[in-house]
């Protein structure tokens, strides 16, 4: 064997050594990872949809095989035999979707105060109202729910004869309009959980600073009655006819109302005066504000 065919075979040699190595460590590092992958640990999941205000129990949890590369921080990961009701306690500060992942602070202590308390977004308030069978929807509002406040009150006429008499084309006595809108309910009575139709006494709403003013003056000027929304409705009420939209009064809502009126103005409709000023000169003005025809 000459010296080129010898340092051929050498190298030749090198080369396979050097790809066996590569191979080797490659082959290691793709075996490691697959058993990373491939590790998994036990985490507490939801069984079944949680509502807001539950308390957490035997059956509305469960483990779940879950990669260990997965693991996300606040993840409750079992401990020996423990039981799915023994990791985590409390009732839930939202809903919860079947086969979420659970985690501490998704849970509050189980004292009614504090779950109110710790339940209410920054900046909102809790304010309880009285209602009745009639006035909350027959008892199917429940914590979790969306409502609407209608306001229902007696309207003081003023004394002055011209304001009166125009006041009169709109309203005889009695008034009612939505004061506040969508606002969620927290607890009914000083149950936070209340899943069946069941007429409660009060109804503690959350609220901006704003909307809990208006909700204690509305207390204080009439009856307050709470309209149910539908799951995800967040439409303002008066949004297609904000623009054209009216408080609804006794005068516009009874057909007998505005018979009656329109039998005491000879033109055979209802008018409103306008006074206009101009400089030293003032005009009342009759205007036609709807037809009775």
């Amino acid at each position: 064997m000459n010296r080129t065919t010898l340092i051929i075979v050498i190298a030749g040699f090198g080369f396979a050594l050097l790809a066996a190595l590569v191979a080797q460590m490659v082959g290691g590092k793709g075996k490691s990872t697959s058993a990373e992958t491939s590790q998994t640990v036990a985490v507490l999941v939801a069984s079944r949809d949680i509502k807001i205000g539950e308390e957490l129990g035997k059956g509305s949890m469960e483990w779940a095989n879950w990669p260990l590369s997965a693991k996300f921080p606040g993840a409750i990961a079992r401990e020996g035999v423990q039981k799915p009701e023994e990791a985590l306690k409390g009732r839930v500060r939202r809903a919860i979707s079947k086969g979420e992942p659970m985690a501490q602070n998704m849970v509050v202590a189980e004292t009614k105060t504090n779950f109110v308390a710790a339940s209410l977004a920054k900046g909102k308030r809790a304010v309880t109202v009285s209602v009745n069978a009639q006035s909350s929807v027959g008892g199917f509002v429940n914590p979790g729910d969306f409502v609407d406040v209608i306001l229902t009150y007696d309207v003081k006429l003023p004394s002055d004869d011209k304001i009166r008499k125009t006041a009169e084309t709109v309203v005889t006595k009695l008034a009612a309009e939505t004061v506040v809108e969508n606002l969620r309910v927290l607890a009914v009575d000083t149950d936070t959980k209340k899943s069946e139709p069941k007429v409660g006494k009060t109804v503690t709403l959350e609220a901006d600073p704003k909307q809990a003013e208006s909700l204690a003056l509305a207390a204080k000027m009439g009856t307050i009655s709470l309209a149910l929304r539908s799951l995800g409705d967040e439409t303002p009420a008066h949004a297609a006819d904000a623009k054209n939209f009216q408080t609804t009064t006794d005068l516009r809502l009874s057909g007998v109302m505005r018979e009656i009126t329109k039998g005491e103005n000879k033109s055979g409709s209802i008018t409103q005066v306008v006074r206009v000023y101009s400089g030293s000169r003032v005009d009342n003005i009759e205007v036609r504000p709807y037809s009775t025809q």
